[in-house]
């Protein structure tokens, strides 16, 4: 960490997307705050993995989402004249729990929430997370699609624009989490090409949708850490983020608290050179925008 951060008193950059040990991240809620306190950001959010209505180990369990929530409330009191503490959760969609996700989830009033695919079916409609591992990833288009990959990624972009589609309509704040992870094993193109005109146009769908839903979407900074090695999304398509007016908010998706922030000066460039001159902020219950200054942009 930082010894003395340079965001500034009035950083628009805020950390809202964090995993504790609640889901699959390490430390308590507590260390992450402490932890934004020391990176300088301007607020911090809770975004557990949401719970789900079958086993899944790596979500906070049903029975442990009030303690979540209260927990988040009762420091957003504690550090009230330090840092503005929000509670979130990161949906993990999959179409057809509509009931599932008005019953348990938002009844809980969230101030936000981070609206990601991570499972994806193929044929039979039995759902598996292409983000398990490598290994899964590859049996499972041998098993389902006779190894073509191709199926994989479409079903996922259709997945995220009927997200967005529905996700616009709960009257929560959201944000699409990292658009483009279904590349998490592609580096150099492993299993699909990403420069033909097919994946252009599954890309050019979902940002049409989610532009039509008004939403944000995230840099996700920790993807520069996994096998891909880029963040979600990549230049190119924040580019076109830019180009069609869609807002991008910063985001560590941290599992520890050190990394709370962790890249962030690299994503500030990466947003410049994008063409992004202002990043969405969370204030009352909605997006707004502030501008990013030279100096919250970081060294050069």
């Amino acid at each position: 960490m930082r010894e003395a951060p340079h965001w500034g008193p009035r950083n628009p950059i805020s950390s809202l997307h964090t995993h504790s040990r609640y889901c699959d991240g390490e430390g308590e809620i507590r260390e992450y705050i402490e932890a934004a306190l020391a990176e300088g950001v301007g607020a911090f959010g809770a975004s557990g993995h949401a719970p789900l209505p079958f086993p899944c180990d790596y979500a906070i369990p049903l029975t442990a989402l009030d303690r979540y929530c209260t927990e988040v409330r009762r420091l957003a009191e504690v550090y009230a004249d330090r840092l503005p503490v929000y509670l979130g959760i990161e949906l993990d969609y999959l179409p057809g729990l509509s009931a599932f996700y008005e019953g348990e989830l938002l009844r809980r009033d969230f101030d936000y929430l981070i609206a990601s695919v991570h499972y994806v079916a193929g044929p039979g409609g039995t759902p598996w997370t292409y983000d398990e591992s490598v290994e899964r990833f590859i049996s499972e288009i041998q098993a389902r699609y006779g190894g073509d990959a191709r199926p994989v990624v479409e079903d996922y972009y259709r997945r995220v624009c009927s997200m967005v589609d529905e996700v616009a309509d709960w009257g929560v704040p959201a944000v699409v989490g990292h658009l483009d992870r279904i590349r998490l094993w592609n580096r150099d193109d492993r299993f699909f090409p990403t420069s033909g005109p097919w994946y252009e146009d599954l890309v050019e769908t979902a940002l049409a949708a989610i532009q039509r839903a008004g939403l944000p979407v995230e840099l996700n900074t920790s993807g520069w850490a996994k096998p891909a090695g880029q963040p979600n999304p990549d230049l190119p398509l924040l580019q076109r983020c830019a180009q069609r007016g869609i807002p991008v908010l910063l985001s560590s998706d941290a599992h520890r608290p050190q990394d709370v922030a962790a890249r962030f000066d690299e994503g500030m460039r990466l947003l410049a050179l994008a063409g992004i001159r202002e990043i969405a902020v969370l204030s009352g219950r909605q997006w707004k925008l502030a501008p990013l200054s030279p100096r919250s942009a970081g060294p050069s």
